[in-house]
C-alpha cells in the first residue's frame, strides 16, 4: 500500500486531541509533518480538512489511547478514514 495524502474532516475540539497525542508521544516518523499540518489546520479562520499522508496518520491512530469521549471519537474517526480510504483504493 502507498501512503498517498488524504484528508479529514475533524473537529477543533479534535484537532487539539491530536495536537496534544502528538506532544505526549515520544518520537515517530512523521511527527514534525504530522504537527505542522496540524497547526496549519488550527490556525485557519476557516473550518478546513486536515491533509496529511496516509502512513502518518496510520501511525497517529496507533497511538492515540481513548481516555475521554474526545480521544475515543478522535481515535475512531482517524480509523473509519483509514478504513474508507482503504477501501477506494481497492
Amino acid at each position: 500500500m502507498t501512503a498517498g495524502v488524504m484528508s479529514v474532516e475533524l473537529t477543533r475540539t479534535e484537532l487539539v486531541a491530536l495536537r496534544e497525542t502528538i506532544e505526549l508521544t515520544p518520537l515517530f516518523e512523521g511527527r514534525t509533518q504530522a504537527r505542522d499540518a496540524i497547526r496549519e489546520v488550527l490556525r485557519a479562520r476557516q473550518p478546513s480538512p486536515l491533509w496529511i499522508e496516509q502512513s502518518i496518520l496510520a501511525a497517529l491512530a496507533r497511538r492515540i489511547v481513548p481516555v475521554d469521549v474526545s480521544t475515543a471519537t478522535l481515535r475512531s474517526r482517524l480509523n473509519r478514514a483509514l478504513q474508507c480510504e482503504r477501501l477506494s483504493a481497492t
